[in-house]
C-alpha cells in the first residue's frame, strides 16, 4: 500500500476532529466570538475558554494519543506480543499508586490548568512510575527471556493494585471520590506547561524510533538473530522500554490511567492494511492515536461520559479480535 495515502487521510482526520473539537464544548459561543477569542480580540471570558480550556484540552489528547500510541508500538515489537501495552510493565500502575499515595493520604486532586496546580497529583505519579523503572532496571539484567521481564511487570502491577486498594479502603470519602474520579481519565487537567513537557519527552521517543527502526525489525527476528546483525541488545532493551514507560508515566500524571489507548492503536493501522516495517508503522501508530484520542475525548464532551469509558469501547472489541484472530495477528506482528 503506498503509504502516503493513509498518512494523508489520518492526518486530515485528526486536523478534522481538532478543528470541530475546538468549536464545540458546553460554553454556548457564537462563531464569530470563538474566532474573535482565538485572534486575541475577543472577551475575556471567551479567551480563557478557548486558550485556557479548550485549546490545552485537545493539544494534551493529541499528545497523549500519540505518546501512548507509539508506547505499544514499542511495547508490542519489543516483545513480541500483541498484547502488550504501555501498562504491562507497571509503570502505569506505579503511577496510579503514587497518585494513591498522595491523594488518598490527604494532598489535594484540584486545578485546571498549569503544571503547578496539579502539583502533588503529578509529582506522585511520576515517582510512582520512576520508581518501577527503576526496580525493572535493577532487575532487567537478571532475566533472559522477554517473557519472564514481562511476567514480572505484570506482577509489579497486580502488587501496585493491591496497595490501592488498600489505600482505598481506608479513605476518607471526600479524597476517595476525587480519586475514582482521577481514575476514570480526562485530558481536561493539563495547561501548556505540561503540555511542553508532553512534547520534549515525545519528540525524541518518535525521532529515536525512526531512527532506530531497522535495530526495532531485526529485533523481531530474535535476539540471537539480531545480535548476529549487530544490534546492541543492551542499548535497545534500555531505550525502548525506558521510552515506553516515560511516555505511559507522563500521560497517566497528567490525565489518569488512560485505557486500552497504547494497546489497540497499533492493531487499529494494523487492520487498516498498514503492517511491515517499524518504519512503516511508525507514523500512522502516531497519527491514529492522536485521533482516536480527539474522538474519545469529543464523546466525552458531547455526551457527558468518563473518557476510559468511552476507551473501552473501543479497546475491549480490539483485544476480543486479538483473541479470536490469535493466529493471523500474532503473525502480523512476527512477520514486521
Amino acid at each position: 500500500m503506498n503509504s502516503r495515502w493513509p498518512m494523508l487521510f489520518l492526518g486530515t482526520a485528526m486536523l478534522a476532529l481538532f478543528v470541530f473539537g475546538l468549536f464545540s464544548g458546553p460554553a454556548h459561543l457564537a462563531w464569530s466570538e470563538e474566532w474573535s477569542a482565538l485572534l486575541g480580540t475577543g472577551g475575556a471570558t471567551a479567551e480563557t475558554i478557548m486558550w485556557q480550556l479548550r485549546l490545552p484540552r485537545l493539544v494534551t489528547a493529541v499528545l497523549s494519543g500519540a505518546a501512548l500510541g507509539l508506547s505499544g508500538l514499542l511495547m508490542q515489537t519489543f516483545f513480541r506480543n500483541p498484547l502488550a501495552g504501555p501498562g504491562v510493565l507497571g509503570v502505569s500502575s506505579g503511577a496510579t499508586l503514587g497518585v494513591a499515595l498522595v491523594a488518598l493520604g490527604g494532598a489535594s486532586m484540584g486545578g485546571v490548568t498549569g503544571i503547578w496546580d496539579m502539583g502533588p497529583q503529578v509529582m506522585g505519579a511520576l515517582m510512582g512510575g520512576g520508581a518501577v523503572m527503576a526496580l525493572l532496571g535493577l532487575v532487567m539484567g537478571r532475566f533472559r527471556s522477554r517473557t519472564a521481564l514481562l511476567i514480572f511487570g505484570l506482577m509489579v502491577g497486580y502488587l501496585a493494585g493491591a496497595l490501592v486498594t488498600v489505600l482505598q479502603a481506608g479513605a476518607e470519602a471526600g479524597a476517595l471520590q476525587a480519586f475514582v474520579h482521577w481514575g476514570m481519565g480526562s485530558f481536561a487537567h493539563s495547561g501548556w506547561a505540561s503540555c511542553a513537557i508532553m512534547v520534549c519527552a515525545l519528540t525524541p521517543a518518535v525521532f529515536w524510533s525512526w531512527r532506530a527502526s531497522s535495530s526495532l525489525d531485526m529485533w523481531t527476528m530474535g535476539a540471537l538473530t539480531a545480535a548476529t546483525m549487530g544490534v546492541d541488545e543492551r542499548r535497545l532493551s534500555w531505550t525502548a522500554l525506558g521510552m515506553a514507560g516515560v511516555l505511559a508515566a507522563l500521560v497517566t500524571a497528567w490525565c489518569g490511567p488512560v485505557a486500552f489507548l497504547g494497546l489497540a492503536t497499533p492493531h487499529l493501522v494494523r487492520a487498516a492494511g498498514i503492517s511491515g516495517r517499524h518504519a512503516a508503522m511508525l507514523w500512522p501508530v502516531v497519527l491514529t492515536g492522536a485521533a482516536v484520542a480527539l474522538l474519545a475525548d469529543l464523546v466525552v464532551r458531547l455526551a457527558g461520559v468518563p473518557l476510559n469509558a468511552v476507551l473501552s469501547l473501543v479497546g475491549a472489541p480490539v483485544v476480543l479480535m486479538l483473541i479470536v484472530g490469535k493466529g493471523r495477528i500474532f503473525s502480523k506482528v512476527r512477520n514486521r
